[in-house]
C-alpha cells in the first residue's frame, strides 16, 4: 500500500467529494478502455464517500477530507518533517489517494498519472506518507 496526500490551501474553488469524483473521472476517461471502472464507497465509520478506481487486479481510492482529523495530521507532519512548509498547518482540506500493492509494477504508469493529478492542484502541498517527505509545497 502507497498513500499519497494533497493538503489544500483555503481557496475560492473548493474541493468537495463532487468535484473530486467528476475530475477523476475525466482524467483518466480514456482508461475505461483499458478496463477501469470508477466506483464509489463509503466509510462506515465516519459515512463519507470516496472514489475506487478499478483495473483487473489493482486499484486505488481517491478520498476527499475535512475537518479536525486533516488539520491534526496536517500539525503531526509539520511537528516531524524536517523542512515542512509552515502553511501546512492552516490546511483542513486534503486529498488523499490510498493505492493498493503493485509488487509487480504492472501498474506503475496509473501511479504516476494519478500523481500528476494531485501535482496539477494548484497551492496544494503533496506529501508521500511511506516516505515520510513533502514531494512539493506551496510555490510563493
Amino acid at each position: 500500500m502507497f498513500v499519497i496526500h494533497a493538503y489544500l490551501e483555503k481557496s475560492s474553488n473548493p474541493y468537495s467529494y463532487e468535484r473530486l469524483a467528476s475530475e477523476l473521472g475525466t482524467y483518466f476517461d480514456s482508461e475505461t478502455k483499458h478496463g477501469l471502472k470508477i466506483g464509489t464507497s463509503t466509510n462506515p465509520f465516519t459515512k463519507q464517500k470516496y472514489v475506487i478506481l478499478q483495473w483487473t487486479g489493482w486499484n486505488f481510492s481517491a478520498h476527499f477530507e475535512t475537518g479536525r482529523n486533516v488539520a491534526a495530521d496536517a500539525d503531526y507532519i509539520a511537528s516531524v518533517v524536517e523542512d515542512c512548509p509552515p502553511e501546512i498547518k492552516d490546511c483542513t482540506d486534503r486529498i488523499r489517494f490510498v493505492f493498493s500493492s503493485d509488487e509487480r509494477r504492472d501498474f506503475t504508469d496509473h501511479i504516476i498519472s494519478a500523481i500528476d493529478y494531485i501535482l496539477e492542484i494548484p497551492d496544494a502541498i503533496i506529501f508521500d506518507e511511506s516516505q515520510k517527505t513533502i514531494i512539493r509545497q506551496i510555490q510563493e
